[in-house]
């Protein structure tokens, strides 16, 4: 075993413990006096276990991605009662990210019905744009609230409900919901894939005809590079050549855009393209584990190996001792502005230490790319 994976599992069950208890960020209360909070990203849901939304749902496959190795506890236990204690203390209202603790959560005989029931609420009841998109409705200011974001689709969606939408079909053998998984996430590169910069923005407005600020944004773009292969490997056999094309040529192209793009630290800007934008950790351990599962399931060659030690080894260097994941950007909601994105705070939050856990459960899976 060579040290770089012994530093890795060391470094998992650091950022482990500390996802199961989440400090809060030490300045909360000159936070919660912001007039605006979600200008700067200050979201209370977003800094623990504690919530049901899309922080946890991250933070429970995070858990699940370690279940079945042996150098780490089972932590089935903690999400099964998680997801107890959650309904029993109720459930948010159905939305788009509200739907991500699904995706681990399905898996479990225990939430099967529920399971069931909310993919029938993304097939049959979840409010569309134009063209049939999901349109990306949020939690409010508390879980009795929805935004209703109206006419708009946003990157996230994919990793946050078209994945759940694609192992709930293969699982439950049902076509209807695989082609509604592959229709969303090609309706979204239609509209949010910039084939000139071979990279995302956050969001696409139909009511308005427009991407917004037109930002590349770094945990925007993210959402796609870890979700693609994931898609891919999910619904293997159940994919027409078009759609498998469309998909993996974006991902290619995206990934060799990012290579370009990553930044002399080994972290990617939370402006993609602008060098002048802080380094973010949530988002460039989601992009290097993308890359990663690009190569394990053989879309990607092994060329791409340096930029993901680079990653790791930055991803690596911004854990604390207390296995806080340091440098990550506070909840984003679309900006108006480019700059809105710089202005977003840095935080440690559920999804900051969850997709260091994706990434660094990946690295696992390949020994001999680190065995230097």
């Amino acid at each position: 075993m060579t040290k770089v994976i012994t530093d890795v599992r060391e470094a998992v069950l650091k950022i482990t413990n500390q996802l199961l208890h989440l400090k809060r960020p030490s300045n909360e209360e000159s936070l919660k006096e912001v007039g605006d909070g979600a200008k700067i990203g200050y979201f209370p849901r977003d800094f623990g276990m504690e919530e049901w939304d899309w922080p946890q749902g991250v933070g429970l496959l995070g858990l699940k991605n370690l279940a079945e190795d042996k150098y780490f506890p089972n932590y089935s236990e903690f999400i099964k009662k998680w997801a107890a204690d959650q309904i029993e203390r109720g459930l948010p209202l159905k939305n788009i990210n509200t739907t991500a603790p699904l995706l681990t959560l399905m898996d479990y005989e225990e939430m099967e019905e529920l399971a069931l029931d909310w993919v029938d609420w993304v097939v049959n009841q979840a409010p569309r744009t134009k063209e049939n998109g999901l349109q990306h409705v949020t939690s409010g200011d508390t879980k009795h609230e929805l935004n209703l974001h109206e006419g708009e689709i946003w990157i996230d969606t994919l990793f946050m409900v078209v994945l759940f939408l694609s192992k709930m079909g293969v699982k439950y053998k049902n076509q209807a919901w695989m082609d509604e998984a592959v229709y969303q996430i090609n309706l979204h590169i239609k509209y949010l894939f910039k084939q000139e910069e071979s990279l995302f923005y956050h969001g696409y407005d139909f009511e308005n005809g427009h991407n917004f600020s037109e930002a590349h944004w770094c945990r925007g773009n993210s959402w796609y590079t870890l979700a693609a292969p994931e898609l891919i490997g999910t619904l293997k056999g159940h994919l027409s050549s078009l759609s498998y094309d469309n998909i993996v040529g974006t991902f290619k192209g995206q990934v060799d855009r990012l290579v370009e793009l990553q930044s002399e630290n080994g972290l990617w800007h939370t402006l993609l393209d602008d060098p002048d934008s802080y380094t973010e950790v949530s988002g460039s351990s989601a992009i290097a584990a993308g890359i990663l599962k690009g190569i394990r399931l053989g879309l990607l060659d092994s060329s791409y190996k340096p930029v993901c030690r680079k990653a790791v080894e930055a991803v690596l260097a911004n854990i604390a001792e207390d296995g806080t994941v340091l440098n990550v950007s506070a909840g984003t909601a679309i900006g108006k502005e480019k700059e809105d994105y710089k202005k977003i705070i840095i935080a440690p939050t559920a999804y900051g230490q969850a997709l260091a856990i994706v990434l660094l459960s990946e690295v696992l899976l390949h020994e001999d790319l680190f065995s230097y």
